[in-house]
């Protein structure tokens, strides 16, 4: 059956794996719905770029993984369109919020949940270095496997770190989603992956295959796929990493 990965726009896509269709961070609004980001040095509303998809794509969904819930992971849209019924995974932190915005069955990870023969750890990651990380607020990564199709380890919003390079070490994952959009806040405080962090772990975990998402829809995300893909044809790396255009679907 495979794996195949959707990527939508920001950090939202869609992973089927085992035949279900897990909806991952849920950003739905339209250009301009969304305020600015606080603390950050632009004033520009959100999201920059529009849905790739009709919003009834979003009715044939069979869960939804959240990694955080900031604005840009999910937003009002998503909350009051998307089926309370759907199973949601998500960081213990994020359960009652997501309880009392009517979802049903929301499933807190601590460590792993076996759902319909799909395995999901989770991995506690951290946004931003030093204070930040505490105004920022928790955020978590997964690893989703099957014992046929492999492993995918979504990495979230986390900065690069040892606790990561740890992860890739341990779990060898097949395929690695990374936020990559260099995000900046107020004094220039990174809270993203970078272009150097691909490279990094491509030297660390060259049999993991890395896709690099989150870029070109937010407005504090300062390094868009053609800063990307100059980054990497300038180093003669453009195999390292695959830069999915929204709406594009890549088979795993």
């Amino acid at each position: 059956m495979g794996m195949s990965f959707q990527h939508i726009r920001n950090a939202t896509s869609v992973l089927i794996v085992n035949g279900k269709k897990i909806l991952i961070d849920p950003m739905l609004s339209d250009p301009g719905e969304l305020p600015p980001v606080p603390f950050t040095r632009t004033l520009r509303r959100n999201p920059l770029t529009p849905l790739p998809v009709p919003l009834h794509f979003f009715e044939h969904m069979d869960a939804i993984l959240l990694t955080h819930r900031h604005f840009d992971h999910l937003d009002k849209k998503a909350l009051s369109i998307l089926n309370k019924k759907l199973p949601v995974f998500c960081q213990p932190e994020d359960q009652a919020f997501l309880q009392t915005a009517g979802f049903m069955h929301v499933h807190a990870i601590q460590q792993s949940y076996e759902w319909c023969g799909i395995q999901m750890k989770r991995i506690k990651g951290q946004h931003a270095p030093g204070f930040a990380a505490k105004l920022l607020g928790p955020v978590s990564g997964y690893i989703v496997s099957t014992a046929k199709d492999g492993s995918i380890y979504i990495v979230g919003d986390c900065i690069y770190t040892p606790a990561i390079e740890e992860t890739f070490l341990k779990y060898q994952p097949n395929i690695a989603i990374l936020n990559t959009p260099r995000a900046q806040m107020l004094l220039g405080t990174i809270i993203t992956m970078t272009a150097e962090d691909i490279v990094r772990l491509a030297e660390l975990s060259p049999t993991t295959r890395l896709i690099a998402v989150h870029m070109d829809a937010i407005s504090h995300c300062t390094f868009k796929r053609q800063h990307l893909r100059s980054f990497l044809k300038e180093r003669g790396l453009e195999q390292v990493a695959i830069i999915p255009n929204d709406g594009e679907v890549i088979d795993l």
